[in-house]
């Protein structure tokens, strides 16, 4: 038992903690999602799809820090996943409204 909980805890199960809106127009807003092990991703909305564009490393404890390499394939792909619903979420939950440049003034 006790060396099960010593595995379940020496791998870190990743997680989107936050996400921005960082420009983009109206329609096609560009995010990025912050993850908790010190990646963060920015992505593109382009026609109600999430493309990916770019990844930061932040934080003295990231995931690139500690492996000396960036997450690619898959994990880079569960990742995208992932940023995906959080963005979702958070767009059903009205968490993104700013005015963007291509917006009517008010």
């Amino acid at each position: 038992m006790l060396q099960n909980i010593s595995i379940h805890c020496e791998y870190h199960i990743m997680k989107p903690i936050s996400s921005l809106i960082n420009g983009g127009t109206k329609k096609n807003p560009r995010y990025s999602v912050h993850f908790d092990d010190g990646i963060t991703l920015i992505v593109n909305s382009k026609d109600d799809k999430i493309v990916y564009e770019n990844m930061l490393s932040t934080g003295l404890d990231s995931y690139y820090l500690k492996k000396g390499k960036w997450p690619a394939g898959k994990n880079l792909e569960k990742r995208i996943e992932l940023a995906e619903q959080f963005i979702n979420k958070n767009k059903k939950n009205n968490r993104y409204r700013k005015k963007l440049d291509d917006e009517p003034e008010r």
